[in-house]
C-alpha cells in the first residue's frame, strides 16, 4: 500500500486533503493516526494526517507502513512566485535546520518524482495555471531516517497560493499519480545547477530519464564521498550514472565531484548528452 501525507500545521496541506477527501472518494476508516482518522480510497490508497510538521515526521514508518509515502505539502520561497513542485529529501551536509539528520538522507525514488512532475506540468496546462511555474528542487530537509521511498509534493510559495484551489487539484492529482505508478528500474543522480535544477526539469520532462537525489551547486563545495554514496545507496531504483549540470559547476567543485565519482565507479554523464 501507499500512504499520501498531510499535516494538521500546513494549510497547503490541509486544502489538498479536503481535495483529495471531497473529490476522490477517500472514505473514512476506524483506524487513527497521530489523533486524526485515516481515510482511504477504491485502489487501497491511504491518506493519513500527522500531528507533526512533515519534516519531522520520522515516526510515520514504525506505526503506518507502506511501501511509498507521498507528502502534500507547502512550499515557501521568498521569492513569492507561484509554484508546483517535487523533491527528494536529505541533508547533503553537516546543516539540518529544516528536519531530518545531518549528512543524511531517505530513500528517493525517480520513478515517483518522474511521475509527479509529469502530472504537474499536465495539470498546470490544464487548469490554466500559467503562472505557475513546475519544477523539481534539488535533495534537501527531513525527513531522513526512514526506509521507505518517500517524496514530496508541494504548492508554493505563499499562503495566499497555499489556499489556491486549482493549485491544490494539482498538487491532489500528481499524489495520487504516484500512488498507483510502479518503481522503474533505474535512475539517475544529479549534480550541479541551482536549487530548482532547471537543466534536469528539462531532461526529465522532454526526456524518458529519471532522477533521484540531486545536488546543487550550493552543495558541491564541500561534497562527500559517504555522501555521494548515500545518493547511490539510498534510492529505490538501481542508480545506473550521475548527470552533471556541467556550467552548472565551477572547475574546482568539479575538481573535487569527479574523482570521488571514478573512485565509486558511477559512470558520468554531462546533460546536454541528453
Amino acid at each position: 500500500m501507499r500512504v499520501l501525507v498531510t499535516s494538521s500545521h500546513d494549510p497547503a496541506s490541509l486544502n489538498i486533503k479536503q481535495i483529495l477527501v471531497e473529490e476522490h472518494q477517500f472514505i473514512e476508516t476506524s483506524d487513527m493516526f497521530d489523533g486524526f482518522p485515516v481515510f482511504v480510497d477504491d485502489n487501497g490508497t491511504y491518506l493519513v494526517t500527522s500531528s507533526r510538521d512533515l519534516i519531522a515526521t520520522n515516526h510515520l514508518e514504525s506505526q503506518v507502513p507502506a511501501e511509498a509515502y507521498i507528502f502534500c505539502s507547502r512550499h515557501r520561497a521568498e521569492s513569492g512566485k507561484p509554484a508546483l513542485l517535487v523533491h527528494s529529501t536529505g541533508n547533503l551536509g553537516p546543516e539540518a535546520a529544516f528536519g531530518g539528520d545531518p549528512c543524511s538522507l531517505s530513500v528517493a525514488s525517480g520513478s515517483l518524482v518522474s511521475v509527479a512532475l509529469k502530472t504537474l506540468a499536465v495539470e498546470k496546462a490544464e487548469r490554466n495555471l500559467e503562472e505557475f511555474d513546475v519544477t523539481m528542487e534539488a535533495t534537501h530537509h527531513g525527513p531522513t531516517s526512514m526506509d521507505t521511498p518517500l517524496i514530496f509534493v508541494e504548492l508554493g510559495s505563499t499562503e495566499e497560493y497555499w489556499q489556491h484551489k486549482e493549485g491544490s487539484r494539482a498538487v491532489a492529482a500528481a499524489a495520487l499519480q504516484c500512488a498507483q505508478a510502479p518503481f522503474e528500474e533505474s535512475c539517475y543522480i544529479g549534480f550541479g545547477g541551482t536549487h530548482y535544477v532547471s537543466k534536469f526539469n528539462k531532461i526529465v520532462l522532454e526526456k524518458n530519464v529519471r532522477l533521484g537525489h540531486i545536488a546543487p551547486k550550493y552543495a558541491l563545495d564541500h561534497i562527500t564521498k559517504e555522501i555521494v554514496q548515500k545518493m547511490v545507496e539510498r534510492s529505490k531504483e538501481r542508480i545506473t550514472g550521475a548527470i552533471i549540470d556541467w556550467k552548472g559547476t565551477n572547475q574546482q567543485q568539479r575538481e573535487r565531484l569527479l574523482p570521488i565519482l571514478q573512485e565509486l565507479a558511477i559512470d558520468l554523464f554531462r546533460s546536454k548528452r541528453f
